[in-house]
């Protein structure tokens, strides 16, 4: 769960600055997680407090994100990626006033179709907003007639007990070396299930000649369904000459088996 907790972390969006949200927003938790089975229902309570020192209103909106290899977050209407589970989402109220120092209880219900037992997630903007009235209300950049002033995301995972399906491979193993003669090994993860993976992959460097081993510190990181990510580790000093097995090896902690590609280097 520490894991999992640094990797929501990374999702936290603040358009205003960091400052801004942590003065004005208090938003707790910042993730999620639903097990529904299909046709079943699931409520999760979000803790909305509001920290400025005047009234202000908080709205709530629902939206879909994808990650790329290179573990950027990407942003999309609700509904139109093909893992979004943001239709299947309510929000009561998904329009609050606090003022200062008040807080409130949000209710994120999630209701799962009789035919869908896959892993899905969606992204709930908890946002800071001020009325506009007049000409600036009917402004069509303005959603809602309001000004956002900061915002947080809160992710939303759906994946049902019932699913087990978990599967990692890792794909490719190369080797670039730069001019100060720093080898750099690069692996692509590839989750074949239908389950979040928690994810761990390591770099061992074996000496054919005297069986020496290094092992590197483990990646951790975590990586959707139908996802993928680059995986790099660069070896703080020169190999001596001789021939050496590179290994990148996934530990997903989901089996006994390792997932493994093998490299064979030869330093001269």
């Amino acid at each position: 769960m520490k894991l999992f907790s640094k990797f929501i972390a990374a999702m936290v969006i603040i358009l205003s600055g960091y400052s801004l949200v942590a003065q004005e927003l208090e938003v707790s938790p910042t993730q999620l997680s639903f097990t529904a089975n299909p046709g079943s229902s699931q409520t999760r309570q979000l803790y909305v407090r509001n920290k400025a020192k005047v009234e202000q209103s908080f709205i709530f909106t629902l939206g879909d994100w994808l990650t790329d290899q290179d573990g950027k977050i990407n942003y999309f209407d609700p509904g139109t990626t093909s893992r979004s589970c943001a239709d299947w989402i309510t929000i009561s109220p998904s329009l609050i006033t606090l003022q200062p120092n008040e807080s409130a209880n949000v209710n994120v219900t999630i209701l799962v179709p009789d035919d869908d037992a896959s892993t899905k997630w969606a992204v709930l903007f908890v946002e800071s907003a001020v009325e506009r009235t007049g000409a600036k209300a009917v402004d069509k950049a303005i959603k809602m007639g309001v000004n956002i002033s900061a915002r947080i995301a809160v992710s939303i995972f759906q994946s049902p007990t019932s699913n087990t399906f978990y599967k990692g491979s890792v794909e490719g193993l190369t080797e670039t070396i730069d001019s100060d003669n720093k080898r750099t090994y690069e692996t692509m993860v590839v989750n074949l299930g239908d389950k979040i993976l928690n994810a761990k992959v390591y770099f061992t460097i074996s000496n054919l000649a005297t069986a020496e081993e290094f092992t590197s510190e483990p990646i951790e990181f975590v990586l959707l369904p139908e996802s993928s990510k680059k995986v790099k580790y660069t070896l703080e000093k020169p190999l001596e000459k001789g021939k050496y097995s590179v290994a990148a090896i996934l530990d997903y902690g989901n089996t006994d088996e390792l997932e493994g590609i093998q490299l064979d280097v030869d330093v001269k």
